[in-house]
């Protein structure tokens, strides 16, 4: 049963990082877009306030000046789920930085370090399941639609449920490894 769990883990971590570039990306090429878009906006006004309407026409036939008027819902959904899944991939790999990395090495008791890591994935794991509650109720009840794609503002939110019940089973999983890991490994109250 061992060999399953780490194929899966491995494969969610995989997934996730999958996820991120792939918003990370979409983001990049929006920006990208956007940028160009502005641009040559800005050079065929130029162009035309100066008296060069042929050039700014041929700017206009070469690159077309279209509105962006949907990019700010395209940006919210890739920027949110980036940092969602972001924060869901580095949970499951145990990439966050942890105030615990500070604290755990200046304790001088190897029992004393066990308590403290169980004490923080306990506190991670409540909040975990507060922001899981909440995201998943914020996420089944919203009825509201973007303005240009009409896209359910669910579909917007549903990153935070899914990366929070993500980081919500990696946590009881250590939860588990440091409750093992206390009450049932040789602890010595020697330093280490």
């Amino acid at each position: 049963m061992g060999t399953f769990f780490k194929k899966t883990d491995a494969a969610l971590q995989r997934l996730l990082r999958v996820v991120v570039l792939f918003f990370f990306f979409a983001l990049a090429l929006l920006l990208a877009y956007n940028v160009v878009l502005r641009l040559t906006n800005d050079l065929v006004t130029f162009l035309s306030e100066r008296g060069f309407n042929e050039a700014a026409g041929a700017v206009r036939g070469l690159l077309p000046v279209t509105s962006m008027h949907w990019f700010d819902e395209i940006v919210e959904l890739c920027f949110a789920a980036l940092i969602f899944y972001g924060a869901a991939s580095l949970w499951a790999s145990g990439g966050h930085f942890s105030v615990g990395d500070w604290i755990s090495p200046r304790l001088p008791y190897k029992r004393l370090k066990n308590v403290y890591r169980l004490l923080v994935d306990l506190l991670s794991l409540a909040f975990l399941w507060v922001f899981f509650f909440y995201s998943l109720r914020l996420t089944l009840r919203a009825t509201e639609l973007t303005t240009v794609f009409q896209i359910h503002k669910s579909v917007l939110y549903s990153c935070m449920p899914v990366s929070s019940f993500i980081m919500l089973l990696y946590s009881l999983r250590d939860v588990w490894n440091d409750g093992k890991r206390l009450f049932f490994s040789n602890n010595s109250e020697s330093s280490s």
